[in-house]
């Protein structure tokens, strides 16, 4: 099924449409999962009319970046200013340092709960996707990206944010800095009260 959908990955990650669907019960699973890429492809042609121009492996590496975005973001406007930060680094050759991709590694490849918080030895772990370790994109996407990730990734902000940091746990919103300075503010401000 990769092969007709024309996916340069192993697997399907990244391409099944998270979404509320309804099947009947003896429903063929090969035809459940065509349907949630089935259902990808439309949703990309609403978000990013434009997207057949892209080469797969572009597509494939829009889809990665989504999977971030959608494992880091929590209040949907700012999905698109998230998707920004990581444009942004990827550009200067920064590593993107995503939080998202060591959970990622913790509870997928390793198989552990999901941590309350990452610790300095967390951030250390050896994957290849681990943005803290690893430079550049992951490998393949780490979870299915929704429509505002999605929307992020092919419309990220214009910005010239380098951080982001989740400021208030309950409400989902994030400090963006441009530099590290202002980002260690932000630091002690929101994380070290």
């Amino acid at each position: 099924m990769i092969e007709k959908f024309g996916i340069p990955a192993k697997n399907l990650e990244g391409y099944l449409f998270p979404d509320t669907y309804r099947f009947l019960q003896k429903y063929p699973a090969e035809k459940v999962v065509e349907h949630l890429v089935d259902t990808f492809f439309q949703q990309l042609e609403d978000i990013a009319p434009d997207y057949t121009d892209f080469s797969a492996e572009e597509l494939h590496q829009r889809v990665i970046l989504a999977s971030i975005v959608e494992r880091e973001y929590r209040d949907p406007e700012e999905a698109n200013k998230i998707a920004s930060v990581f444009y942004n680094r990827l550009e200067k050759n920064m590593r993107l340092q995503s939080c998202a991709t060591v959970v990622y590694v913790l509870t997928e490849e390793q198989g552990l709960p999901h941590p309350s918080k990452l610790t300095y030895n967390d951030l250390e772990v050896e994957s290849e996707f681990n943005t803290y370790r690893e430079w550049g994109l992951p490998p393949a996407p780490i979870a299915n990206p929704g429509t505002d990730a999605l929307r992020g990734a092919f419309h990220p902000a214009d910005t010239d944010y380098l951080f982001f940091l989740l400021q208030d746990q309950n409400a989902g919103k994030h400090v963006f800095s441009r530099n590290l300075a202002d980002h260690n503010e932000a630091y002690s401000l929101y994380i070290k009260q």
